[in-house]
């Protein structure tokens, strides 16, 4: 094989539709764009990092009633949404729904497409929550308090694929909310 014609020192084993030659893969993951090679073999989308996201402690959360009202507002959504779905929403759901919407709130997608009908319907269920139940939120406040529930339901989630204990501990603590412009009500 012939050496990458863009760095000339690496062979070069990708065919690339851009440079009618083939690169080597450091080079091809350099030069890619989702515009020009996203029907590529090789071309990956590039990966949210999450966790670097800011976001409050849950010790922030908990010393501060309105974070605590807005959070509740998300999981009692989620509880919602997981009792119409028949309470079949796994952690691994509530995950990608809450990561959905910092795609949305946070990195600026103006249309989450997860692939998954159960999360798309979930984040536009929760969505639709926030904004009846806390519609004048700041923005980087709702990001902050996305990205610690997230943080929780990995922590709690073991075996995220198949468990459900993060959504069994806010059915517990939270509670479903019930209507639009009402608090998420916690199950006693």
């Amino acid at each position: 094989m012939a050496k990458c014609p863009i760095c000339n020192a690496r062979k070069g084993k990708r065919k690339c539709k851009l440079h009618d030659d083939f690169i080597c893969s450091l080079c091809c993951n350099e030069v890619r764009t989702e515009a020009d090679c996203s029907g590529c073999s090789f071309y990956q989308k590039p990966k949210r990092k999450y966790h670097e996201v800011p976001a409050y402690t849950p010790k922030d959360m908990q010393n501060d009633t309105l974070l605590e009202s807005y959070s509740h507002t998300i999981e009692g959504a989620l509880c919602a949404y997981d009792v119409q779905v028949g309470n079949t929403l796994k952690d691994a759901q509530a995950i990608h729904i809450l990561e959905c919407l910092l795609d949305i709130y946070h990195f600026g997608d103006t249309v989450s497409n997860p692939g998954d009908p159960v999360v798309a319907d979930g984040v536009q269920y929760v969505d639709k929550a926030i904004k009846a139940d806390a519609p004048d939120i700041d923005i980087k406040i709702l990001v902050k308090i996305l990205a610690v529930l997230r943080f929780v339901a990995h922590r709690r989630a073991k075996n995220a694929d198949t468990s459900r204990e993060y959504m069994t501990i806010i059915h517990q603590y939270t509670g479903v909310r019930v209507g639009s412009g009402m608090r998420a009500i916690p199950n006693i």
